[in-house]
C-alpha cells in the first residue's frame, strides 16, 4: 500500500519549497515570484503569522533566518525602496562622524516621488528637490547588496539644512568630527554647501572650529 502523507508533511513540503525561493534571491522574496512557483497567497500570509519572514513592505517579504549583517536595515530599505538615499543622521552614523544612536532610519526620496509603505525597519522619509537629491550620491557594499547614501561632505551640509528639525549641536558635532579627519575635503565640503543652500553658515562654523 503507498504511504499516506499527513497533512505536517505536505505543509512542510511547501515551507521548505518557499524557503528555496527566498534563499534564491538572497534571503528576499516578493509576492509575485512566490506566486509564480505555485504557491498560494495563504501559504505566504502563513509563513508570516509563523515568523518565518517578516513583511518589508507590500510584496516583498525577508527570510528571517537569513543572517544579519551589519547595517541590515539599510540593506532592507535599499531592496524596498531602490531609488532611495540613505541620508542625515543614518549616513552620519555610517561614517561614524556622530555619537547619536538613532532608533530610526533617514532615507531620502525625489520631491515628486510617492511615499513608500515600509512595514519595516522604522524609517523617516525626506524629500530632496532634483539637485539636491542628486549631489553627492555613493554606492557602498554591505554583504552581497549595494546601497545608496550620501557621502559624507554631502550629508554634513544635509545635517545643517535640517538643523532646525534634528538640532544644531548633531550637524556641529558632524562638522567637528570631520574636520579632524585626515582626508578631509574642504573644497568638496562647500560645493554641497553651495548646492544645500548653507555655505555662509557652513563657512561661519569651519572658521570657527578650525
Amino acid at each position: 500500500m503507498p504511504m499516506k502523507i499527513s497533512k505536517d508533511d505536505i505543509m512542510n513540503k511547501k515551507y521548505k519549497k518557499i524557503i528555496q525561493i527566498f534563499k534564491t534571491h538572497k534571503g528576499y522574496g516578493r509576492t509575485k515570484d512566490i506566486l509564480a512557483k505555485g504557491i498560494h497567497p495563504r501559504d505566504i500570509k502563513s509563513i508570516l503569522d509563523k515568523g518565518i519572514v517578516i513583511k518589508v513592505k507590500n510584496g516583498l517579504y525577508r527570510l528571517v533566518d537569513t543572517p544579519v549583517i551589519s547595517n541590515q536595515s539599510f540593506v532592507d530599505l535599499a531592496r524596498a525602496v531602490p531609488e532611495g538615499v540613505i541620508c542625515l543622521l543614518s549616513a552620519l552614523s555610517y561614517y561614524e562622524l556622530t555619537t547619536f544612536n538613532p532608533s530610526i532610519n533617514s532615507m531620502a526620496i525625489h520631491r515628486k516621488s510617492w511615499r513608500p509603505k515600509i512595514k519595516y525597519p522604522p524609517v523617516e522619509f525626506y524629500y530632496f528637490s532634483t539637485e539636491q537629491f542628486k549631489a553627492g550620491i555613493d554606492e557602498i557594499k554591505i554583504g552581497n547588496y549595494k546601497v545608496r547614501i550620501y557621502c559624507p561632505e554631502k550629508t554634513i551640509c544635509d545635517c545643517f539644512r535640517y538643523r532646525n528639525k534634528l538640532g544644531l549641536d548633531i550637524a556641529k558635532e558632524g562638522l567637528s568630527e570631520y574636520l579632524k579627519r585626515k582626508d578631509r575635503n574642504l573644497e568638496e565640503l562647500l560645493k554641497y554647501a553651495e548646492i544645500c543652500r548653507v555655505k555662509p553658515l557652513l563657512e561661519t562654523w569651519i572658521n570657527a572650529m578650525i
